[in-house]
């Protein structure tokens, strides 16, 4: 039977009390936002649904009042696991979880879009080693993002001689998903997008359990004028098509060099000389020809840039967790996106890839880190994000690259004649005794053979057996001065302690 086409007042009334909804999306990418407001306005309107539990591999909603912030309503969600939450203070969601309004918990985005996998298959659930010794591990945190949360959503069993993390089976009732445009049969597909971001993973584990799978298109179309393999949700798993002509590619119009449909030329802006540019550059350093890249947010993001005039994305390919491969990786809110890719996967292959330790290289952000080697970018400064992708790229990757200012709150550092000139420090410590929340293990990095530095802009530090060991230091830096009092734990500065390349800093 064909799926019905449906308003979204209508798509609202397949939504259970008390069930729980898979939710789509990446930001603005693939939001499925026409149907979420249905949602939201039955429920203000009549009190249906409520208690829901919610659950979102990415961030789903790039503003206000959009996105996962249509459920942040008393008595509407009860609980909600994300991969990912917004940094903005201002975010509805963000407040529900900090006043502990709704039962919150994060969980790498691979590990959730695995387990809705396992589901749908019909399996018992998923074991999965990704998140051992972090956060998500139940003798530490067990992913629990506020005091609302109680008790663990796995647990550790040991098998075939080692640990593992099982998930249960998840009962999913209803998805909701995005994609370009169906045809009369219901088979949805994505050429007008650059991610799929598992929209066929999230319709499974619905359909699996008897639940509803609610799709969001721009059109409709005759059969047969999608090419099959951009088609990627079968129209039988689909029960409802929610119709929206005015749905944009992402919130800042469309972009058809980021699905693939043409090749543009692309010129993007000079990346001026600075501290966080310097350290973009020197992760530059660590990468090499041929290898498969991923790259984080924040200053990582700063390389596709510097390197494009050597053609530095075509040297090494540039992978992203939400599906492209190669090309040149977007920021803002285009983040999750690449320009010009050479491969679009589904997030749910590219979290096999990661697990699988086929990542060469990943450069990621750093909030802190600590005298052990653990990380920290999931929980600090009173703002939870969540961990997103991080656990699953870092989990068996070779090298693992942390770039960020030494300090921050306030820090006010430039590059004068080649040295770096501190002109007022930052409040808050980025290297300290504990961190707040462990992202990553410095004891199982440490144990699985893996490489890992941390670049800022006056110093280079790598992991060693002992904790934290300086191997580099800035033009312009005192250690004695600069990086010892801004530290919670001491680290021994070699006699013979390396400068960190002139070049990186615009000497020439």
């Amino acid at each position: 039977m064909a799926p019905r086409i449906v308003t979204a007042a209508e798509a609202a009334q397949f939504i259970p009390d008390g069930g729980t909804v898979a939710v789509c999306g990446c930001l603005s990418m693939l939001e499925p936002d026409t149907i979420l407001a249905g949602i939201e306005a039955r429920f203000l309107q009549d009190g249906h649904p409520r208690d829901l539990t919610v659950v979102h591999p990415v961030m789903v909603g790039s503003k206000k009042g959009a996105g996962i912030n249509r459920f942040a309503h008393d008595g509407l969600m009860r609980r909600v696991i994300g991969g990912s939450f917004s940094i903005f203070a201002d975010y509805e969601i963000t407040g529900m979880i900090k006043q502990d309004r709704v039962e919150a918990y994060n969980l790498p985005i691979g590990t959730i879009l695995h387990w809705l996998r396992e589901s749908g298959a019909g399996r018992p659930g998923l074991f999965t080693a990704v998140g051992l010794g972090t956060y998500v591990d139940p003798r530490v945190e067990g992913g629990r993002a506020n005091g609302a949360a109680k008790g663990a959503l796995c647990e550790v069993i040991r098998l075939a001689g080692r640990e593992w993390l099982f998930y249960s089976s998840l009962r999913v009732d209803a998805a909701v998903i995005r994609g370009t445009s169906a045809d009369p049969q219901g088979n949805i597909s994505v050429e007008d997008e650059p991610a799929s971001l598992g929209i066929y993973t999230l319709a499974l584990a619905a359909k699996h359990c008897g639940g509803t799978v609610i799709a969001q298109v721009k059109r409709r179309v005759e059969p047969g004028s999608v090419h099959p393999r951009l088609t990627v949700v079968p129209g039988r798993l689909v029960d409802a098509i929610v119709v929206d002509p005015t749905q944009p590619q992402i919130s800042s119009g469309e972009h058809p060099e980021l699905s693939g449909e043409i090749r543009a030329l692309l010129h993007p802006d000079p990346v001026p000389l600075t501290v966080a540019s310097a350290i973009a550059r020197r992760a530059m350093q660590e990468i090499r020809d041929g290898q498969l890249v991923n790259l984080g947010y924040g200053i990582p993001a700063l390389i596709p840039a510097l390197g494009f005039a050597r053609r530095f994305h075509e040297r090494a390919a540039f992978s992203i967790e939400h599906g492209p491969v190669g090309g040149l990786p977007e920021g803002m809110e285009a983040f999750g996106a690449a320009a010009n890719p050479d491969i679009l996967m589904d997030s749910t292959f590219v979290f096999d890839l990661y697990d699988g330790g086929l990542l060469d290289i990943t450069v990621l952000g750093l909030a802190q880190a600590d005298q052990e080697g653990n990380v920290n970018v999931s929980k600090f400064a009173h703002m939870a994000p969540g961990s997103g992708g991080f656990c699953n790229i870092c989990h068996q990757t070779k090298k693992i690259v942390f770039c960020g200012t030494f300090t921050t709150g306030g820090l006010q550092a430039e590059i004068v004649d080649g040295q770096v000139v501190i002109r007022r420090e930052g409040k808050v410590k980025k290297f300290v005794s504990q961190v707040e929340q462990i992202t990553l293990s410095g004891k199982a990095a440490r144990e699985k053979g893996q490489e890992v530095l941390f670049i800022t802009e006056r110093a280079v530090f790598r992991l060693a057996p002992e904790g934290l060991a300086l191997i580099e230091v800035a033009p312009g830096i005192d250690p004695a001065k600069h990086i010892l009092p801004q530290m919670e734990f001491p680290v021994p500065i070699p006699a013979d302690l390396p400068v960190m390349d002139p070049a990186l800093f615009g000497a020439t």
